[in-house]
């Protein structure tokens, strides 16, 4: 058997690509090519990593600088190999001069496995200092007999104990040693792991350093650990989380004060907070050809009161609709995990088809049940005149919508993998007229997906809505809480809320169901810009069912993308497809911050 020693720049290796040369100017750069790997993932593996090595070579003034350059990759190629459990691999080479191009000859050999796995811990770095520590019985690595020896496994391994140890009670654990010892006649691998676990410590007083506006009762409630537990660095980290949530600090650094000063088996864990600036104003600007040009501003207060709630207020102005609202939010609502939020809002809107003047009250609950799903409800209440022609009518409308929703973007600006799914529910009574009631389901799904790779910049983007109105006739919904379809956020190249049934004027009524969906494929360029094109359809059914034998409009067009720190700066221009004789515009523009969906 045969004793190796591996250290993190030994298994963590650059790695040759299959095939590549590299242009210099005014002289030919080596060119290199790999035989010999058919193993399913291996070729993977080597072709995903830089050519760093190579790309620094410069062009060889002799075939035997040449060949010294190849030996140097060839003995890269074999660490590299080793790192994925090929410890008898063999690699060779062949040169053609002057042509500059290196053969490399790979045979793998057998992928080696795993066999015992030991894990030695003390308390102090010096062995000689104090007894051997039994491991706990929870205390495991992860890696089981048989598994491929992969480098990625070994140190994850390492790293899983050291983090095990942590959440025990022991905030200084560490690894000290990582001995790996290869057997070539069994192909196999033992790996022994010694740790030093320091002293186990329970949480002590926290010490809050660098508040200024910020109260020390906000900060008291965001932590996730109690007082006298055993220490535990998950708690550490999602108390850092739950403080980041807060938008009331730049930076945070959470740590454990030095052993020294320990009382007894209580050590004090440091905060130190750099607060961010609490009061913020953001403005918007949109144009499009169906709502013209729009602008948006918002103020917000994180720490208002110097209770770490958040106090915002927002306006919205386009020349089809205009808004002001509220929006006190408070964190950590019941339990740490719940915000509520209490919302007004005043607001207009006038369409071709309907006038509508609303005040909305109301309180919303979010509670997340993981890092992805959301669960959202409250009471709300809307008091409207909603006016039709020379008919106008007044509504009380009571709701209680509920909203699930989950997440799955990479990316919840500008997403390239993913999807998200959002169904939201939502029962209304008039309570000034207790005979009306109905209710409203709209589901929400856009998924994104990679093309060619990371590295092609391609992005398949498809968005589903459904949405149904039952309980109630159409004439008994109120105009402003039908299903409609058409616009930006809709089908493109045709008006705001124009896709669906008309009255005997040509305007649109709205439905009590309505179906759209968009598929868009997306291309990164570079850092700066984008360009997108894309296809949109859908309609707008009178009845309570979605009905396919209603006239589907279809809308294509292309845009561009300007990239931003805030996010894609939008322009699209789009055409309808199949255009309604004197309803339908020729061309629609919309021009918005964020990729439409």
């Amino acid at each position: 058997m045969a004793r190796a020693g591996w250290g993190v720049p030994g298994l963590v290796l650059i790695l040759f690509a299959g095939s590549f040369s590299v242009p210099a100017a005014g002289a030919a750069m080596p060119e290199a090519q790999i035989r010999g790997v058919e193993i399913q993932g291996l070729r993977e593996v080597l072709e995903g990593h830089s050519p760093a090595f190579w790309q620094s070579t410069r062009p060889p003034e002799s075939e035997a600088a040449l060949r010294g350059a190849a030996r140097r990759h060839e003995d890269l190629l074999k660490r590299a190999l080793a790192s994925e459990g090929y410890y008898g691999a063999t690699v060779s080479f062949a040169l053609a001069w002057p042509e500059l191009v290196t053969v490399f000859d790979v045979v793998p050999g057998p992928q080696y496995q795993m066999d015992a796995v030991a894990v030695r811990i003390w308390e102090r770095e010096d062995p000689s200092g104090g007894p051997e520590i039994t491991p706990p019985q929870s205390l495991q690595s992860g890696l089981e007999r048989g598994v491929p020896a992969r480098a990625v496994e070994v140190i994850g391994a390492e790293e899983a104990l050291v983090a095990q140890l942590t959440e025990m009670g022991y905030p200084f654990a560490r690894a000290l040693t990582r001995d790996a010892l290869v057997d070539h006649d069994r192909h196999t691998m033992d790996v022994t792991y010694r740790l030093e676990s320091g002293g186990r410590y329970r949480f002590g007083p926290p010490r809050m350093l660098g508040l200024d506006k910020v109260r020390p009762e906000v900060v008291r409630r965001e932590i996730s650990w109690l007082e006298g537990a055993w220490y535990d660095q998950r708690r550490v980290k999602e108390t850092q989380e739950k403080l980041q949530k807060t938008g009331l600090f730049s930076l945070m650094q959470l740590y454990p004060a030095a052993q020294a000063e320990a009382e007894e088996d209580r050590l004090p864990i440091c905060l130190e907070l750099t607060e961010r600036p609490h009061r913020t104003i953001s403005l918007g600007l949109q144009y499009r050809t169906d709502e013209g040009i729009g602008a948006a501003a918002d103020w917000e207060h994180r720490n208002f009161m110097r209770l770490g709630r958040s106090l915002r207020l927002s306006s919205q102005v386009t020349e089809l609709e205009q808004n002001f609202g509220v929006n006190y939010v408070i964190q950590d609502f019941m339990n740490s995990r719940n915000t509520l939020t209490l919302h007004g809002k005043v607001g207009q809107l006038d369409t071709d088809f309907y006038q509508s003047r609303r005040i909305d009250i109301g309180a919303w609950m979010e509670h997340p049940y993981s890092s992805h799903w959301n669960l959202g409800f409250g009471p709300a209440l809307r008091v409207s005149r909603v006016k039709q022609r020379s008919e106008a009518q007044n509504y009380y409308l009571l709701s209680f919508p509920v909203e699930i929703s989950g997440d799955y973007r990479d990316d919840r600006m500008d997403p390239n993998r993913g999807y998200r799914l959002v169904n939201r529910i939502a029962p209304f009574v008039d309570v000034h007229d207790v005979g009306v009631w109905f209710i409203k389901d709209e589901l929400t799904l856009s998924w994104f997906l990679p093309l060619g790779g990371e590295a092609s910049g391609y992005t398949l983007a498809t968005r589903l809505h459904l949405g149904v109105a039952g309980g109630a006739s159409l004439l008994a919904i109120p105009a402003d809480e039908r299903m409609y379809a058409g616009g930006g956020g809709s089908i493109r190249g045709y008006a705001y809320q124009e896709v669906g049934p008309l009255d005997k004027y040509g305007e649109p009524t709205g439905g009590r169901s309505v179906t759209d969906w968009s598929l868009e494929l997306r291309k990164r360029i570079n850092e700066q810009f984008g360009l997108v094109v894309f296809v949109d359809g859908g309609a707008a059914h009178e009845s309570a069912f979605f009905d396919f034998g209603d006239s589907i409009q279809w809308g294509a067009g292309i845009g561009v993308r300007y990239y931003t720190p805030i996010g894609p700066l939008r322009f699209d221009v789009a055409v309808p497809l199949n255009p309604r004789e004197d309803i339908d515009s020729s061309v629609q523009f919309y021009i918005s911050i964020g990729q439409a969906f």
